[in-house]
């Protein structure tokens, strides 16, 4: 297969992919063109921009808007249910992202230079037969934009299952906790390189004198007629006191 083709049917690709992501409760446009989903153990579906650097910013909370039910309408006792636990989710998510973060950006619901935005994607409420065992079903989405840009730098989404609203609200402060320490690992600064001091040169140690070579240098000094006898004596006594 040509490396185009290949390019296209891998596009092609991703894109049938994105359409279906957690059973179709998933919409990508809402978060924008370029993130790209990874399935997490944790937290459902998440994606960070690369090399995400949130050292020195401040995180705001901002509203929560409204349910978006991505697969149509609910029944009625579907939307009671998310009437029931909704009210309670932006505190869940405050508390549970500053348990995660741990101080490592200030949280406000009214000042911070990036936001933190969430929606209600679809949410299934249980009938009200007291044998009915269909669990309830809460879907979320979560993203964080630069608040003067608007560019995405992070982006969540999760279907949590529980017997009651209770249960909802606990996994669901879990998840937010989880959604804190995955952005406080965006705080962290590198560790700075501590320059390695080089190890000094051990100094080179004193050549032994060569006593022999320096009389034979004299001598042919003294042969060539470029010292006298006088001078080669002096020099020789030199040389033999600088070999002792």
């Amino acid at each position: 297969m040509r490396r185009s083709a290949l390019f296209l049917f891998a596009s092609a690709l991703l894109v049938g992919q994105s359409a279906v992501l957690d059973d179709g409760r998933l919409d990508p446009s809402w978060f924008g063109a370029g993130v790209v989903f990874q399935p997490s153990k944790v937290l459902g579906f998440q994606w960070l921009k690369p090399n995400l650097d949130l050292r020195n910013r401040s995180l705001r909370l901002r509203a929560w808007e409204p349910a978006a039910w991505v697969q149509g309408p609910r029944e009625v006792k579907d939307q009671t249910f998310l009437a029931r636990v909704a009210p309670g989710l932006p505190a869940e998510l405050e508390r549970g992202v500053k348990r995660g973060l741990k101080g490592a950006l200030p949280v406000s619901a009214t000042l911070g230079d990036v936001v933190l935005v969430g929606r209600v994607a679809d949410a299934l409420g249980t009938d009200d037969d007291y044998m009915s065992v269909r669990p309830m079903t809460l879907s979320f989405d979560l993203k964080l934009i630069d608040g003067d840009s608007g560019e995405v730098l992070a982006a969540f989404h999760d279907t949590l299952t529980g017997p009651n609203t209770d249960a909802i609200s606990y996994h669901f402060g879990r998840w937010c906790e989880a959604v804190g320490r995955a952005l406080a690992a965006a705080t962290a600064a590198q560790a700075p390189v501590t320059p390695v001091a080089a190890k000094p040169l051990p100094a080179p140690s004193k050549p032994a004198f060569d006593l022999e070579g320096a009389l034979r240098r004299i001598d042919a000094l003294g042969r060539d007629g470029l010292l006298s006898e006088a001078e080669c004596e002096a020099l020789r006594k030199k040389a033999r006191d600088k070999a002792r």
